[in-house]
């Protein structure tokens, strides 16, 4: 019998790097037993999330819609909060205790499942992951640092740091942040930008990180994660 040398493999990238289109068109080539999870932030995105973590955007986009009929302006047919993450947090300590718990809690039904598919003999391809999206570069945790940041944001990053499973290779997916605005008009090229250098910073949360440039084609980029799963992720057989 033969089982895979690696069990997760996360695809992170700012927005516009074409993670998902990467995982769809890997989960149709590629010769592993892949199994699909997305990892980030976007109820709107995820193929599993909790009902309470459903529920509470169901009420964020009910909240935007009375935001923009307060304001006068044109309610779009379809509303989402994509980007919603880089707009000021207004939340009081009773709304950022009750973050900590939906997003800890959500982190942790995501990572069973993962679990789960590679009790199963899976690889887990992640499209995006918590750890990368969310938890500061290596450097940034000094007390001077971290203090500008809540106490329950602090206690999410030594979470993640320290507790949360890291993926067994970790690929980004990267381009110059104006192309990469180009592909996504609603988030700052500045965010964009500062999310590439953060996201390169975080390579010491896997042992295996590669950079792969997101402006080649499909088939090209593709073909370069396929050589790099056919090294890392071959199947040896069971000791």
């Amino acid at each position: 019998m033969t089982k895979p040398r690696c069990s997760t493999i996360a695809l992170i990238g700012p927005d516009g790097s074409g993670k998902s289109t990467v995982a769809a068109a890997l989960m149709s080539q590629s010769v592993l037993p892949l199994k699909y999870l997305y990892m980030g932030t976007s109820i709107e995105s995820s193929n599993h999330a909790l009902f309470t973590s459903r529920l509470a955007h169901r009420w964020k986009v009910r909240q935007h819609k009375k935001s923009l009929q307060k304001q006068g302006a044109a309610i779009p047919e379809q509303i989402t909060l994509h980007g919603a993450e880089h707009r000021v947090d207004k939340r009081g300590k009773l709304g950022g205790g009750i973050r900590l718990l939906r997003r800890v809690s959500e982190e942790i039904y995501r990572q069973l499942i993962s679990w789960g598919y590679q009790g199963l003999g899976n690889v887990v391809l992640y499209d995006r992951h918590f750890l990368f999206d969310a938890c500061p570069p290596p450097d940034d945790f000094s007390e001077h640092r971290l203090s500008a940041h809540r106490l329950t944001d602090r206690i999410h990053f030594w979470f993640l740091k320290n507790l949360y499973p890291r993926p067994d290779i970790a690929i980004l997916l990267d381009a110059p942040s104006q192309t990469l605005f180009a592909r996504k008009q609603e988030i700052p090229v500045e965010h964009l930008e500062d999310d590439r250098i953060k996201l390169k910073k975080r390579k010491a949360y896997s042992h295996n990180f590669f950079v792969i440039d997101c402006t080649q084609s499909i088939n090209d980029i593709v073909d370069e994660i396929n050589q790099i799963l056919d090294k890392h992720c071959s199947k040896k057989p069971f000791a």
